[in-house]
């Protein structure tokens, strides 16, 4: 073979060398492309379905949040099973207003008085307490009643057989009341001592004190309002009396009616003796009035329970309020323990904020 012919066949072996070595570096740059798409559409697949798995952990942690939180469920019931309060309103039911001690009154007209406050005591009439002696000496048979016990007048109270004739006679209660002391037993003897000691508690003085600078306001017939640690009642002074030798005040006094025993002999008791009056178109009484979010708000009676309400408030005095708006004539609303709704509703609503 000459020179020529090798030197054409190698140039020709180069050439097709160089064209198979292209085609080897052509090829895989393609097939790479065609991965790197196809590898791209499946990350994109991959991230979608990782948004969707992402989003219902989401849903699902919501709904497990509200759960572990106490919210309510798809029925309207929180996590102990009650259902939520509507704002402004405390759901209760008649038992539990009784067991709670919350009472109510009707609103309606009235007088705002203009009054002024004395303070004293509740004293014994002086002819509503008998000590009770033997009318002959002699020796004591019986003794039928104890201390505490109730009595009636001409009821017998005790025996003796008399010293001199040696006959029994009887003892009997000169007033209705309660024993208070018993000073002898049976087989003692009667002489001048004090046997039993009754009162009769069943009507008190309320007595007051009432000092220089109130003598002009206070006078006999005025209407009052007696008030105790727990009750109250309306009455009128009967009698002005001058107090013990060197004191400055006079001594008032207006009756209570204590049949049931609600006030105490001794006890500590207020009166507003009243000075002058207004009348008002509506009124409450102010234990009913509670402060919210400063406010003065009343809680009315509704069928459910009960429903807070702003009022607005003119005249006062120490019983009463006027009622300007906010509340009708008639409408029913909550007294006693009226703080209670107060608290509940403020419970209530501190457990729906987050």
């Amino acid at each position: 073979m000459s020179a020529n012919t090798l030197t054409k066949f190698s140039l020709v072996h180069l050439a097709v060398t160089a064209a198979i070595a292209a085609c080897m570096l052509v090829t895989p740059v393609n097939a790479s492309d065609d991965h790197a798409h196809e590898l791209e559409h499946q990350h994109q697949a991959e991230r979608h379905d990782e948004h969707n798995h992402d989003k219902h952990e989401d849903d699902h942690g919501h709904d497990q949040h509200e759960d572990e939180h106490g919210h309510k469920d798809e029925h309207g019931h929180d996590e102990h099973g009650h259902d939520e309060h509507e704002e402004g309103k405390v759901h209760i039911s008649p038992e539990q207003m009784q067991r709670s001690g919350i009472a109510t009154q009707i609103a309606q007209a009235g007088d705002i008085k203009q009054t002024v406050t004395v303070y004293g005591r509740t004293v014994l009439p002086e002819a509503a307490s008998s000590q009770i002696k033997a009318r002959f000496a002699g020796l004591i048979t019986q003794m039928k009643v104890n201390v505490g016990d109730r009595v009636k007048a001409g009821q017998v109270i005790a025996e003796v057989e008399s010293n001199s004739s040696l006959k029994r006679y009887s003892i009997k209660a000169p007033i209705s009341g309660m024993v208070v002391e018993r000073n002898a037993n049976a087989g003692e003897m009667a002489n001048d001592n004090v046997l039993l000691s009754i009162i009769d508690d069943t009507r008190l003085w309320a007595e007051y004190q009432i000092f220089p600078a109130q003598m002009r306001s206070v006078a006999l017939g005025q209407q009052l309002l007696v008030t105790g640690t727990q009750q109250q009642a309306d009455s009128k002074l009967e009698y002005l009396l001058s107090a013990p030798q060197g004191q400055l005040y006079q001594l008032a006094r207006a009756p209570l009616d204590n049949t049931n025993g609600q006030w105490p002999l001794g006890s500590l008791v207020s009166g507003y003796v009243t000075l002058s009056k207004q009348a008002v178109g509506l009124m409450i009484d102010n234990l009913a009035l509670q402060e919210m979010e400063g406010q003065q708000v009343v809680f009315v009676r509704t069928a459910e329970g009960f429903e807070k309400r702003v009022v607005e408030l003119g005249l006062r005095d120490s019983q009463m309020t006027e009622v300007l708006s906010g509340l009708s004539a008639g409408e029913e609303y909550a007294v006693q323990k009226s703080f209670l709704l107060k608290a509940d509703l403020e419970k209530s609503s501190a457990g729906h904020v987050h």
